[in-house]
């Protein structure tokens, strides 16, 4: 009887703590759910998050793409076709001063009491005149006129050739920014191309080391052959990806997306015969050259300028007038 009543209070106490024990490890499994789904929450909220996030990719980019986005983009150019809009508008300003011009308008004059007459005789006199409605006056000044509007067409020759050097300026920025990521794109093939026959060439003198065929300085070289080949592919990335965004600014684009060059193929280009001898390739480029022609245009409307301030005045200025009114006189209007 009482050794069973001892085990009996053995079990029980075995018992309780072992209840203890599973309910302090229900608590715990429990608490770890919660932070688990919490947790996973967490990470799948911010995954989310991130996948909202725009993310900039590389956008390939040809020649005649690159060309047409200087072209269209530019602020330069646009900057020289208002240029052109404004010398149009001057010149059609200076044209207009060989018409006359309608002014509307009113006049009312009225004279009482003494007044003096041509003779010299002084005696009362009441009069009055008013001119109302329009009137077109016609006052040219011939040789102002003329030269300023040949000065103004010489500056909106001028203004055209500036627009059109803006443009070839443009277009050659383009061209460059372009055969520069060409040839970018290229340097990182070949760095890469090194790379992997330095790695290839490493491997199997690290395999003739391990046989016992070849020196141990030998892998040292291959390796630190190795990774200058690496630093140099880091280095035409990083100059690849400086070069692209060189460009991205000349064609105005957003500074975040990264062009590549889509055909990295490096052709020569023939841009002009190579028969042709040197003095022919400059006398075509003095014709040819739209800041050449700016030039001229430049002078030409200054010499217009200064004939106009030397033979202008030689020149009569023609004028008339017309009104429309009338005229009274008399007490009260009686005339």
């Amino acid at each position: 009887m009482n050794h069973h009543s001892t085990s009996s209070k053995l079990q029980r106490s075995a018992t309780v703590p072992t209840t203890r024990t599973l309910s302090a490890r229900c608590r715990f499994g429990f608490c770890r759910f919660v932070l688990g789904v919490s947790l996973g929450f967490g990470l799948w909220g911010l995954g989310f998050h991130a996948g909202a996030q725009p993310t900039t990719g590389t956008y390939p980019i040809d020649l005649p793409t690159a060309l047409r986005l200087a072209g269209a983009q530019n602020l330069d150019i646009q900057i020289a076709r208002e240029r052109l809009a404004e010398a149009e508008a001057n010149h059609a300003s200076a044209v207009a001063q060989f018409f006359p011009w309608l002014a509307p308008g009113a006049v009312y004059r009225r004279h009482e009491n003494r007044i003096q007459a041509v003779d010299g005789s002084i005696f009362d006199a009441d009069k009055q005149s008013y001119t109302v409605g329009g009137a077109v006056t016609a006052q040219v000044d011939l040789g102002d006129a003329i030269y300023k509007s040949l000065a103004a067409k010489q500056l909106v020759k001028a203004a055209d050739h500036a627009l059109d050097a803006q443009r070839q300026d443009a277009t050659l920025a383009a061209a460059q920014g372009y055969f520069e990521l060409a040839f970018a794109h290229a340097s990182v093939d070949v760095a890469t191309e090194a790379v992997r026959i330095s790695s290839d060439y490493e491997t199997q003198v690290e395999r003739a080391v391990e046989a016992g065929i070849a020196f141990k300085g030998d892998q040292l070289r291959v390796r630190v052959q190795t990774q200058r080949d690496q630093l140099a592919l880091r280095q035409a990335a990083e100059l690849q990806r400086v070069v692209a965004a060189r460009l991205a600014q000349t064609l105005h684009l957003d500074p975040v997306v990264e062009l590549a060059a889509s055909d990295a193929r490096l052709v020569p280009l023939s841009l002009v015969t190579t028969n042709r001898t040197l003095d022919a390739l400059v006398r075509e480029a003095h014709v040819s050259r739209p800041e050449l022609r700016q030039i001229h245009s430049l002078v030409a409307a200054a010499n217009d300028a200064k004939n106009g301030a030397v033979y202008g005045p030689l020149v009569p200025s023609l004028g008339a007038q017309a009104v429309v009114g009338g005229l009274g006189g008399g007490k009260n209007n009686d005339v």
